[in-house]
């Protein structure tokens, strides 16, 4: 692995290549490397500088080291697999939508993680996967899964696709108007992308500010409708479809993921254990206003609609 270089270095606005950004929240980093791992600890939300784009809004961090995607390979998260219930229950009802759109083909689900969402789409789709944590890429193809082990610029493949994934994923990506027309020479002439990730302009968003839970270390885009409609339109897309993501969680999941704040968590963490609430496991699908959802499509040759 190559260890990425603490030297902080100023970027201009990924989304647009402005330099006149606003300060938004303060670093607290410093001189550490962010949290990888979903232990949901406080440490979990301590991040870079952010700043705001006074031009297309987009927020970002900077100064960060550079190439921190290389930390990823090195990762093992054994808490992550305690989520998989949810992950795949998840999976069925983005599914629906999805295939509304793109009702089979080749998929590649960009950050696959251990598979999870794979090995719901592969009975639909012939699926491949792309994974930097060589520990999540084992146990993907554990599951009879193609992962790749490439980060996505490296990444060439033999024949386009006509489906590309990515979720909570596109907030990590250091360059992410190259990383989207990327994919957009990976996709066949009509093919989808469908994109989860958190909308740092909804009420809800506004609301928390830094307490947001899409505010912490492992993320360094926090993209807007807008923000992320206009990297997708830079790159040639359109917009095929946009609103919001449903989660699929539950009461304990809820409890631990509260641990991140030391102010609240124990108080709510002792409400969700109360029995008006009911069971620990209780299944909830949880579709928040700052869960943004969105489809896009590079268009074909005929201007035909997804």
């Amino acid at each position: 692995m190559t260890t990425p270089s603490m030297e902080q270095v100023a970027c201009p606005c990924p989304i647009c290549g402005a330099y006149d950004c606003q300060p938004l929240y303060p670093d607290t980093l410093g001189a550490q490397l962010p949290r990888l791992i979903y232990d949901y600890s406080p440490e979990h939300m301590r991040t870079y500088r952010w700043v705001r784009c006074q031009d297309c809004r987009h927020a970002f961090c900077s100064p960060r080291p550079s190439q921190l995607w290389r930390l990823y390979e090195d990762v093992e998260d054994p808490a992550y697999l305690e989520f998989q219930p949810n992950r795949i229950a998840t999976a069925s009802k983005v599914l629906q939508r999805i295939r509304r759109s793109c009702a089979a083909g080749r998929l590649l689900d960009i950050g696959c993680a251990t598979g999870d969402f794979l090995s719901v789409a592969r009975a639909h789709f012939d699926v491949e996967g792309l994974e930097l944590s060589r520990w999540a890429a084992e146990i993907a193809r554990g599951k009879g899964l193609l992962v790749h082990e490439s980060d996505l610029r490296s990444f060439s493949a033999e024949r386009p696709y006509d489906l590309i994934t990515l979720w909570g994923v596109i907030e990590h990506f250091e360059e992410p108007a190259r990383d989207v027309q990327k994919m957009f020479e990976l996709l066949r002439p009509g093919g989808i992308v469908c994109v989860w990730t958190g909308d740092a302009e909804s009420w809800l968003a506004r609301l928390l500010g830094k307490q947001w839970w899409y505010v912490q270390g492992q993320h360094l885009q926090l993209f807007s409708r807008h923000s992320l409609g206009r990297v997708f339109a830079a790159a040639g897309f359109e917009e095929v479809w946009t609103g919001r993501y449903p989660y699929v969680t539950t009461v304990q999941s809820l409890a631990k993921g509260f641990n991140r704040y030391p102010a609240v968590g124990p108080v709510a963490r002792r409400l969700l254990s109360h029995p008006l609430i009911g069971t620990r496991a209780l299944t909830l699908t949880l579709t928040l206003p700052s869960e943004l959802f969105a489809l896009f499509r590079r268009p074909d040759s005929h201007g035909a609609d997804a």
